[in-house]
């Protein structure tokens, strides 16, 4: 059963919404599973300024076929690690992850 994961994150400046789209765009054309692209889609975005979304101001949708994948991509994946490094100076506190079984 295939698995979305919204990751929704605060971003320090606004300024920094091109270069996350940009760094997911990324993600989406480098990542590799046993030589072969693994994850089945993304998209990453900014959020509409809306006082219930509790300062979350940038959201990224990732579809995997299953949750081996889910795993491998938090612990293994390098072209997430790759994401992870890039962002880390420009989100404040962690983000908030939900998984979904579709």
């Amino acid at each position: 059963m295939p698995i979305q994961r919204s990751t929704c994150f605060k971003l320090k400046s606004l300024e920094d919404a091109q270069g996350m789209m940009d760094a997911y765009k990324t993600v989406e054309q480098t990542q590799q599973r046993d030589g072969k692209p693994y994850i089945l889609s993304i998209s990453a975005h900014r959020t509409l300024d809306d006082p219930r979304s509790q300062g979350y101001n940038f959201v990224a949708n990732t579809t995997f076929a299953n949750i081996d994948d889910v795993k491998y991509y938090d612990e293994q994946c390098e072209a997430h690690q790759k994401l992870k490094a890039f962002a880390k100076d420009k989100v404040a506190g962690p983000p908030l992850v939900l998984h979904i079984e579709t």
